[in-house]
């Protein structure tokens, strides 16, 4: 009977638990956010893959200036649902571009508040982080919500 109990116990617990992981999970969104002056209040993610692979470079006369993060897991995230690639096939087409055609990679910052805090500063700046990271009066508005589960 015991054994019963610690079976069906254990059996709720990792139902939970495994409820818990999947629901936080499926729920993670990149947000697209720009400095509050940049001329449009939104953009396809078709745009954004355009920015990032350096293919469009200014909106209504204003210099994009594209933002990544440094930590690996939203930017593998943003890597491979947004643009399309791996990060190793991302680097190298960077490394190619670079060379080939003398283009600079997107600007690499360390934190989720150094982001914002450099696009809200900067005239053009587009980057992304995790829709809990956008703050109320932080200077940058929503241009895009990417759902990118699990």
């Amino acid at each position: 009977m015991t054994n019963v109990k610690f079976g069906l116990l254990s059996g709720l617990i990792i139902l939970l638990l495994s409820g818990t992981i999947y629901a936080s999970a499926y729920a993670r969104e990149l947000a697209i956010i720009a400095n509050k002056d940049y001329p449009s209040d939104s953009i396809s993610a078709t745009t954004v893959k355009d920015i990032y692979l350096g293919e469009k470079t200014s909106e209504r006369g204003i210099k994009i200036k594209p933002m990544e993060q440094r930590d690996e897991e939203i930017k593998s995230r943003f890597i491979e649902r947004v643009l399309g690639s791996s990060m190793d096939g991302y680097k190298a087409y960077w490394i190619k571009k670079f060379f080939q055609e003398g283009v600079m990679p997107p600007a690499v910052k360390g934190t989720p508040s150094e982001v914002l805090t450099v696009i809200s500063q900067t005239k053009g700046a587009v980057g992304y982080i995790w829709i809990d990271d956008v703050k109320k009066d932080s200077g940058v508005k929503v241009l895009l919500k990417i759902e990118v589960g699990n």
